[in-house]
């Protein structure tokens, strides 16, 4: 008889091991695949002091620092050029190291760019492998950031080429590769990426802190969570609530200050307050105190600020390259109700790049105090129905389940 998984014969879930140079979402990720009893180990350069604050066992954890303490030093010594620069050989020097580590999982579940070490001697052990991809295809992405940068005739810090070059390869390497949204599913089609060979799987949201309450005043407020980037298309954002001109309204931006910030929020107004960063357990409070969450961003995997805010009992609005529209259309697909927007129960997804879509938008609802007050209430009970991380746990291990299923079957194919 073909043992087809660990499952089968002990009872027990195939054991994971997650291998991240940083924290990113694999903390949340770890510490439900452990409350599931399938986490093998989790590697990653942060300190047990932090993964403890997860709840993730020392005795699971391998912590390998000296990466971490190198990207901080660079960022604050160089800046971000020079950490660009270093990028490649500071994730390297972490992914050699992972790979010494392995364990002996039933599978290995790795973040990209820093995979391919651990990708490799997995495969030489024959164990399958997972390639944790959250933002767009790598060349998808340079081009999108290429692009936009070049428009506001600033300078991009190119993703390094050996980077890129890693990650074309881990594509390959891994038996699966996982992504968040629809958007990268595409990204990655678009570059004639195998379909078979994907597995999209939103992320989640702490719902214990995330949790919706009574707006207590009149203002029409916007809120943004997330650097003031390019990237994150604050500029459009900016330009768009500028646009609406929408009576007794502000726009929050919440999240750290680039070199870029000044040039893109443009003209000083009164109206926009630069909050920068504020710590994950303020965050609640400043989400209750809006009346919609935007996010404009130019490219990313699914940013999971979103997720936050609609547990939050915020609409969402967003561009279609945020990954927001995967969340929204949990409650169903949306209509589109003008070129470039699409409405949903608790939102909007709108074409990037496109400020006058997005004033309109913005317009719309706050003129419909009834419809907002609907969305709201979607928003709230969408999160809670379908957003939780122990439901984006679960569904890994259903797919780990089938991968490690089918790479047995080859195995034992191969020995009969």
């Amino acid at each position: 008889m073909i043992t087809l998984n660990h499952e089968d014969q002990t009872g027990i879930p195939p054991q994971i091991t997650l291998v991240v140079p940083g924290r990113w979402h694999a903390f949340d990720l770890a510490r439900e695949l452990e409350q599931l009893g399938a986490l093998h180990r989790l590697i990653t350069n942060y300190p047990k002091s932090q993964t403890r604050r997860w709840g993730i066992p020392d005795a699971k954890v391998v912590s390998l620092p000296v990466s971490g303490v190198l990207t901080r030093l660079a960022w604050r010594f160089g800046g971000e050029a020079f950490a660009m620069r270093q990028q490649f050989r500071i994730n390297d020097h972490f992914a050699r190291k992972a790979a010494q580590h392995l364990g002996n999982p039933d599978l290995v579940h790795a973040w990209s760019a820093a995979a391919e070490p651990a990708l490799l001697a997995a495969r030489a052990r024959g164990i399958p492998t997972v390639l944790e991809r959250s933002s767009s295809h790598m060349l998808e992405q340079c081009r999108l950031l290429h692009e936009e940068y070049a428009s506001l005739d600033l300078h991009w810090e190119a993703t390094p080429p050996a980077t890129v070059e890693r990650e074309l390869r881990e594509y390959q390497l891994a038996d699966q590769v996982f992504v968040p949204s629809r958007f990268v599913q595409a990204s990655f089609s678009a570059h004639d990426f195998p379909a078979e060979k994907l597995f999209r799987n939103g992320f989640g949201v702490d719902l214990s802190r995330f949790t919706p309450a009574p707006k207590n005043d009149g203002v029409f407020r916007v809120i943004f969570a997330g650097s003031q980037s390019v990237r994150k298309g604050v500029h459009h954002l900016v330009r768009a609530f500028k646009a609406a001109n929408i009576p007794n309204s502000e726009l929050l931006l919440v999240g750290g200050i680039t070199a870029e910030t000044p040039r893109l929020l443009g003209a000083a107004d009164a109206r926009i307050r630069c909050l920068g960063h504020v710590p994950q357990a303020a965050l609640p409070e400043y989400y209750r105190s809006a009346s919609v969450f935007v996010m404009a961003s130019i490219e990313e995997g699914q940013a999971m600020v979103q997720a936050q805010a609609l547990a939050c009992g915020l609409p969402l609005v967003c561009s279609a390259n945020t990954g927001g529209e995967d969340f929204l259309a949990l409650d169903g697909e949306g209509v589109e109700i003008f070129p470039g927007a699409k409405e949903f129960a608790a939102g909007w997804v709108v074409q990037p790049r496109e400020p006058a879509l997005l004033a309109t938008v913005l317009r719309q609802l706050a003129a419909a105090p009834e419809k907002l007050a609907a969305m709201r209430t979607a928003a709230a009970t969408l999160a809670h129905r379908d957003l939780s991380w122990r439901r984006y746990a679960a569904a890994n291990l259903e797919q780990y389940r089938s991968i490690v299923q089918a790479s047995r079957l080859v195995g034992a194919g191969r020995n009969s």
